[in-house]
């Protein structure tokens, strides 16, 4: 399975596919069956929603309450300052749940961007494609991976997750540190406040 979450969750498949189903949507008459292409796009919406909290209640079940102990790198708040680095204990469960919900946030974002897309700028295209790669960005999570596909929670999928970017462009400060150090480091900082 690796090899085909690798070739799946490229840059390079994620364009392809997007070039190929906007192309598909300009030889399908689309206005003809627009009423058709909205229902298809908000009933997988749903099912990919109803996906997350089934994949919720997967996590729950295994109730896996190892802890995990990391070290949350600083970061920027919308107003320029800087929050520290943030030392987290967590369970498993925990953090798998939190990472799901981000998800179902980034989800409902999408819908309205799509929303915006389609009914204030007319484009109907957003709407087959987001249909079909929502399913896509669902199934490779690496929750789904872990929980649904039964894959080993090791090598890329050792929690706490690595930031993805598209090629690979994040810092390496960006992501949370598991080593001994900044856990020692981050427990210093947090006694002295």
């Amino acid at each position: 399975m690796t090899d085909y979450v690798k070739l799946l969750n490229s840059p390079y498949f994620s364009i392809g596919s997007f070039l190929f189903f906007q192309q598909l949507g300009k030889y399908l008459n689309l206005e003809e069956h627009l009423l058709f292409f909205r229902l298809f796009y908000l009933s997988a919406q749903v099912s990919i929603i109803g996906l997350n909290y089934y994949l919720i209640y997967k996590i729950k079940q295994k109730n896996d309450q190892t802890i995990l102990k990391y070290v949350e790198p600083a970061s920027q708040n919308w107003d320029g300052t800087e929050i520290s680095d943030q030392l987290i204990n967590i369970t498993v469960k925990d953090y798998d749940v939190n990472e799901v919900n981000k998800s179902i946030k980034q989800s409902a974002i999408g819908i309205l961007m799509i929303a915006f897309l389609h009914f204030k700028m007319g484009y109907i295209q957003p709407l087959l494609v987001q249909s079909i790669l929502g399913f896509k960005t669902f199934l490779l999570t690496k929750e789904a991976r872990i929980h649904i596909w039964g894959s080993p929670a090791s090598g890329d999928l050792r929690r706490p997750f690595r930031i993805d970017a598209p090629f690979g462009m994040v810092n390496e400060k960006k992501q949370p540190r598991t080593d001994k150090g900044a856990i020692k480091k981050a427990e210093k900082a947090l006694k002295a406040a």
